[in-house]
């Protein structure tokens, strides 16, 4: 069988391929990393070619697509997107990454109403999903408004979670999201992104409680976009 070959996007170090990483391991998928936004604030725009990869998983960010400090590099990210479309090379978007490919279809991104952030149970909008529907990670401040067009698979009262145009699957969750990462993301963000009536220490315990069911729900989504998306 001929490996697969992944190109990840992270915007920033942080924003590790975590549990999604493990899970391309263990399928023997080769993976190459392309990091965004560099220690020093640089952005690193030379994507590798897409051409050399079977598929890409764009990750979260700090950042807010909105923000017009981002617009450069979101821009970039875009056209590249819109190069996956042209090549019909598989992508996935996680919750930035996601709202980045909302824009490349012709949507937009507001303000949510609430941060929605924690374990999650997202709801089909469309048949039955093809994995569990949680528990999820989410830690989101933005929301996707996608055209009407745009196939919505699964949301929560606050905001869409899941859609596909074509080969491509945008996600508002994290399902990379482990220990690990929650632990880095909650010493930078903790104090300023949390709402005020959540703790890291309370919401780390929380996590703590869901992560073993998450973690395992993480396996039937990489596989079920390998052999439905990648592979078809």
């Amino acid at each position: 069988m001929t490996e697969l070959r992944a190109l990840l996007i992270s915007h920033e170090e942080v924003g590790r391929p975590g549990q999604i990483g493990r899970v391309l391991a263990e399928r023997g998928v080769e993976v190459q990393r392309h990091v965004v936004l560099n220690d020093d604030g640089t952005s690193n725009l030379e994507f590798p070619d897409i051409k050399d990869f079977d598929f890409v998983i764009s990750f979260g960010s700090f950042h807010s697509v909105t923000d017009p400090s981002t617009a450069e590099w979101v821009d970039a990210e875009v056209d590249l997107i819109h190069e996956t479309f042209e090549t019909e090379t598989p992508y996935l978007g996680v919750c930035f990454g996601g709202q980045i490919l909302t824009k490349a279809v012709g949507g937009s991104i507001e303000r949510s109403p609430v941060t929605e952030v924690g374990a999650i149970h997202i709801n089909p909008t469309k048949g039955e999903l093809p994995f569990p529907a949680g528990p999820w990670f989410s830690w989101h401040e933005d929301r996707m408004v996608l055209p009407a067009d745009i196939e919505i698979l699964a949301d929560t009262d606050i905001s869409v979670q899941m859609f596909r145009s074509g080969k491509a699957v945008g996600l508002q969750f994290h399902p990379e999201v482990d220990e690990e990462i929650l632990s880095l993301w909650l010493e930078l963000g903790g104090k300023d992104h949390l709402p005020d009536t959540t703790t890291p220490d309370d919401f780390m315990r929380e996590w703590k409680d869901a992560q073993e069911a998450a973690h395992s729900n993480v396996v039937e989504l990489v596989d079920w976009f390998i052999a439905e998306v990648v592979k078809k």
